[in-house]
């Protein structure tokens, strides 16, 4: 006489499949999520550039001009000559071009700029304090030495912690604001994003 057997647990072959549904899952979720972070981070560098070039407007109604002129070869020197100081490190040491990474030239000018007006400060203001910061890539903090003040020498990054970029040049009706976008890297303008 033949017994009937009861069958309680999956098989291997079962098991492998559901792991294997998981898997598909995890990953579309995973490739999902990764592309609404990007989205929103562009969405964020978007309205900071449109908060940059309001205060911009702003100022150039104030005084009758646009801050200062900028190539994409803006450093250290444009930058002390602009602010009528002396870049130091937290202890209050000057640095050298070999110390200072030019990246932040533009950002930092625009940013010191723009406080220098009471619109422009409200503006400034309602940027995202994560945007802002006075590290370096080092994480060293920097300051501007004006008389015998230091004040924190703040840049404004986007989302990807990469400094905003400012250029404005003879001939130009507006300064441009930009961001490398998501690869860090100006010159590759397919994912730069631009107020122009």
């Amino acid at each position: 006489m033949k017994r009937k057997q009861n069958k309680y647990g999956l098989t291997l072959v079962e098991i492998l499949v559901a792991v294997t549904i998981i898997a598909i899952l995890a990953a579309g979720l995973y490739s999902v999520s990764n592309y609404l972070e990007t989205q929103s981070k562009i969405k964020t560098t978007k309205s900071t550039i449109e908060l940059l070039c309001t205060a911009l407007e702003q100022y150039h109604d104030f005084y009758g001009k646009f801050p200062f002129k900028a190539g994409i070869d803006y450093g250290l020197s444009q930058l002390e000559l602009n602010l009528n100081g002396n870049v130091v490190d937290d202890s209050g040491v000057p640095l050298s071009a070999c110390d200072y990474n030019d990246i932040y030239a533009s950002s930092e000018a625009l940013y010191y700029f723009l406080n220098q007006f009471p619109a422009g400060k409200k503006i400034v203001d309602s940027i995202n304090r994560s945007l802002l910061t006075n590290k370096g890539q080092m994480g060293k903090e920097y300051f501007i030495l004006i008389d015998t003040v230091n004040y924190p020498l703040i840049h404004i990054i986007d989302p990807w912690k990469y400094p905003f970029r400012y250029t404005y040049k003879q001939g130009d009706n507006f300064p441009i604001v930009i961001s490398a976008g998501p690869d860090k890297d100006f010159n590759t303008p397919g994912d730069n994003i631009s107020s122009r």
